[in-house]
């Protein structure tokens, strides 16, 4: 999953959701919140056997942890001793010891390393290959009867809302074997980012077809948007692995994930991979005819995004495809006195954008180890987690588990044990600050982080127009609103291998990857003819590609009898 980040790094540029909550006073109650159902999360039905209030006499869970950027610890505490694990202890009787701490850049091979010397903790969130590994050595607790029996309705609810490939992905030869760390990829379509003063100088018509999107790469590499008499500026921001072409590719019905790549069914039933589909070349042949138009940066072949990022500071380029959260990151921080605004991704024919749905988890399943004492308790801080990250309105609490202060942002939250994302918590302040605004419901009745957000808009309106940024992701026509029309339409095209990678994929993927992203660069650019795309697909089919296919279609087929 983080490989897949990396490529689609422009379409989805926050993969951890701002903090929000929607429910409850206090923090660790097990009621769920009364709007934990929406967004089609769905219901349970059957009572879930319930984990005791509080293990007496008190019980010892080892784990391994790792720090976020924003992590900040106060007063002499560390991640054995905060707020976190003390109130779960005196709440829970459920004492969590961490073995290890590191930054998140270290954590895949410090957990390598653990796992090659065969002692692991109890509980600990593992990378899929790592997930798979452990399962195939048998040292993994079986959560089947776990889950059905202990987990509270608030996980199960995230779950279901996660989107029924996730807890599959965690199921092995029909068992439940971890629990997903769920992720936030339905918030992650990609969005059309357009400066306004070019537009609204050159007078530009929105966008509805990838054409008119060339006509706009145009006008602002012909007709001087920046009125400075040289030609010298550029239609359409590029970096040089072309993950800032997605959008496009997505617009012709042309899919790509980097890590177990994007699967799709052809006409006869099977599992076909998206990178090699005849969308694909189409996609490659429009790149390539608007970099002979002048409309990319010559020199995004060597630029990776943040190099990309400072060419849009310069004021050098009038648009970017990136995601939900990218007007306020990194765009007002690029040009913080000119505002930019969404657009949902044209497509090659008009029709409304279909966004691609990777397995819908944080780079991460957590695991618990065969023979731990009270797996289910695992369960029980998951629900602290969702009721105190999430579900409160307690400013007292919001101050104590999630940020020190107003000024202060740092990362307390990042203390849990344990984490799970609601799959559209971003989207629910866009919802909740429309509702303020449109006189639904009273800004009072805000939680605190979607408060800030309805702040931060009313700010902007007021005339604090260093705020645009949040009004063009969070109000009315902002990027939130054009992913919530995706997701109440349901229009994603999910990737249909939703499993850990199989066996060629670990070997071969960094080979194929290579070949495809050489491939495609130099037909964008022009160093290769358009049919070079024919042989990279024959190239990849037999540089492990058929055995890969073969592979993903075996699993599919038992997935389906």
């Amino acid at each position: 999953m983080k490989r897949t980040a990396a490529w689609l790094l422009a379409l989805s540029l926050a993969a951890v959701p701002a903090l929000a909550a929607c429910g409850k006073d206090e923090a660790g109650g097990t009621k769920p919140p009364a709007d934990a159902g929406k967004a089609g999360i769905g219901t349970e039905t059957a009572a879930p056997k319930t984990v005791p209030e509080k293990y007496d006499p008190p019980i010892e869970l080892t784990t391994v942890n790792y720090s976020f950027p924003t992590t900040k610890f106060f007063n002499g505490e560390d991640i054995n001793n905060n707020i976190w694990v003390r109130t779960i202890a005196e709440k829970y009787g459920i004492k969590v010891k961490t073995q290890w701490y590191v930054p998140s850049t270290e954590y895949e091979k410090k957990t390598n390393l653990m796992i090659a010397s065969g002692d692991i903790p109890d509980f600990f969130a593992a990378t899929p290959q790592q997930f798979r590994q452990l399962y195939e050595a048998g040292q993994l607790e079986e959560m089947t009867k776990l889950y059905n029996d202990y987990a509270p309705e608030s996980v199960k609810k995230v779950m279901a809302g996660a989107g029924e490939t996730v807890l599959k992905s965690a199921t092995i030869d029909g068992k439940l074997m971890a629990i997903p760390w769920t992720g936030v990829a339905k918030e992650g379509p990609a969005i059309l980012w357009i400066r306004k003063d070019w537009k609204e100088k050159l007078q530009l018509p929105d966008p509805k077809t990838i054409d008119d999107l060339f006509a706009i790469a145009d006008a602002f590499v012909k007709k001087d948007p920046d009125g400075n008499g040289k030609d010298d500026t550029f239609g359409l921001a590029m970096d040089k692995d072309l993950g800032m072409a997605g959008g496009i590719m997505q617009g012709y019905g042309a899919y790509l994930d980097a890590t177990t790549g994007f699967w799709i069914k052809d006409a006869s039933g099977r599992l076909a991979a998206g990178d090699i589909q005849p969308e694909m070349k189409k996609a490659l042949a429009k790149l390539s005819e608007m970099y002979k138009a002048g409309h990319f940066d010559p020199e995004f072949i060597v630029k990776d995004p943040n190099k990309v990022y400072e060419t849009i500071g310069g004021n050098k380029i009038g648009m970017m495809i990136g995601g939900r959260g990218s007007a306020n990151s990194p765009l007002v921080t690029l040009t913080p006195n000119q505002e930019w605004q969404a657009y949902e991704m044209p497509t090659v024919d008009g029709k409304p954008f279909k966004a691609q749905l990777p397995l819908n988890i944080f780079s991460y399943y957590w695991v618990v180890k065969k023979g731990t004492k009270h797996p289910e308790a695992i369960f029980k801080m998951m629900d602290f987690w969702l009721q105190t990250y999430y579900y409160n309105k307690s400013e007292d609490v919001y101050y104590k588990f999630i940020v020190p202060s107003k000024e202060d942002q740092s990362a307390i939250w990042t203390y849990s044990p344990v984490k799970i994302y609601l799959p559209d918590n971003n989207i629910e302040n866009y919802r909740q600050a429309t509702a303020v605004l449109d006189g639904k419901i009273k800004p009072e009745e805000l939680a605190p982080e979607r408060k800030k957000v309805y702040d931060r808009i009313m700010l902007y309106k007021g005339g604090q127009k260093n705020l645009w940024g949040e009004f063009a992701q969070n109000g009315p026509g902002g990027s939130a609103g054009i992913i919530d029309r995706i997701i109440k339409e349901d229009r994603f095209v999910p990737n249909q291998f939703y499993t850990t990678p199989t066996a060629t994929m670990a070997e071969r993927n960094e080979q194929l990857k290579k070949l495809r992203i050489e491939t495609f660069v130099k037909i964008v650019t022009g160093n290769l003819p358009l049919d070079a795309f024919d042989k990279f697909v024959a190239d990849w089919k037999k540089q492990g590609g058929d055995m890969i296919t073969k592979e993903v279609n075996d699993w599919y087929a038992a997935q389906t009898k």
